[in-house]
C-alpha cells in the first residue's frame, strides 16, 4: 500500500492514502488543497498549543467530507464549540477520545482506532487500516529532565514502560513519536524504549522543534544497533515522503 506523508511543522502530519486523507496534530503550517472526493480525518491528540489549532474546524467549510478525533481533555462544551465555530452539524462529525478505548467510527474506510494514556496529557494514536497499523504518539513520550528530582524521572519512567509495554510485538507500518533536544543526552530515551517493543517499519522522528539535525544524531548514536525500523530524515517543513508500507 502507498501513502503520502507530508511533514507539516513539529509533530503535525498530513497522509494521504488513496481513498483518504489523515491529517495528525495541526497547530501551523500549509495545507494542501484537498481532493473533495477523499475523505479527510483529523486527529487531535490533546489541547497543548503545539498539538492543537481551533482553526482545524474551519476546514470544514472547504471539505465537508471530514471526521474529526478529538482528545478528550479538549473541552468541547457549549462556550468552546461556539468560540470555535461549531455547529450542530459539525458537531455530529466529531468524535471525543479518551484513552485506552477502542473506536469503530462508521463509515470511515475500514478504519479501527485504539488510543492509549500520554505521559503528558492527552493520547496516542494506534490506528489499523486496511490491514496497515499507523501510530501517531501525541505527547506519549519518556519525559525525563535534568531539572527534574530523582523521584520524579523514575516515576515518569515507570509510567512511560507501562503504557509501552501495550506495543511489545505489535507490527506497526509507520509511527511518529517525539525525538526532543531539550531533554539534552536523554532526548531518545522514548524511542529507544519504543523501537525495543515493537516491530516498526518506517519511524517519523516528530517534536524536535525546528532541530531536524537531532534525527541524523540519533541514527548515527545508534549505528552499532543495526535498528531494523527505517529512521526517516526530515529536513524541512512541507518535505514530502512518498512510502509503500
Amino acid at each position: 500500500m502507498n501513502v503520502n506523508v507530508t511533514y507539516i511543522e513539529h509533530s503535525g502530519f498530513l497522509l494521504e492514502w488513496e481513498e483518504a486523507y489523515w491529517l495528525f496534530d495541526y497547530y501551523k503550517g500549509d495545507l494542501p488543497d484537498f481532493d473533495g472526493k477523499k475523505r479527510l480525518l483529523v486527529f487531535v491528540s490533546h489541547r497543548h498549543d503545539d498539538h492543537f489549532n481551533p482553526e482545524i474546524f474551519n476546514l470544514y467549510k472547504k471539505h465537508s467530507n471530514i471526521r474529526y478525533f478529538i482528545s478528550s481533555d479538549i473541552k468541547l462544551d457549549n462556550n468552546n464549540m461556539s468560540k470555535y465555530g461549531i455547529t450542530k452539524e459539525l458537531a455530529s462529525l466529531i468524535q471525543i477520545v479518551k484513552p485506552n478505548q477502542e473506536y469503530l467510527p462508521n463509515n470511515t474506510d475500514d478504519i479501527v482506532i485504539n488510543t492509549l494514556k500520554s505521559t503528558d496529557i492527552g493520547v496516542a494514536f494506534l490506528i489499523k487500516y486496511k490491514g496497515k497499523t499507523i501510530y501517531h504518539a501525541g505527547d506519549l513520550n519518556l519525559w525525563v529532565w535534568k531539572g527534574e528530582d530523582k523521584q520524579f524521572n523514575n516515576n515518569m519512567r515507570a509510567i512511560f514502560i507501562k503504557e509501552i509495554d501495550k506495543l511489545n510485538n505489535v507490527n506497526i507500518d509507520l509511527a511518529f513519536a517525539p525525538l526532543d533536544p531539550r531533554q539534552e543526552e536523554w532526548y531518545g530515551l522514548g524511542i529507544d524504549e519504543l523501537l525495543s517493543r515493537a516491530k516498526i517499519n518506517y519511524l517519523f522522528p516528530m517534536h524536535f522543534w525546528q532541530q531536524p539535525k537531532i534525527i541524523k544524531k540519533f541514527k548515527k548514536e545508534r549505528e552499532d544497533k543495526q535498528l531494523t525500523a527505517k529512521i526517516i530524515d526530515i529536513e524541512h517543513k512541507g518535505q514530502i515522503f512518498n512510502i509503500d508500507i
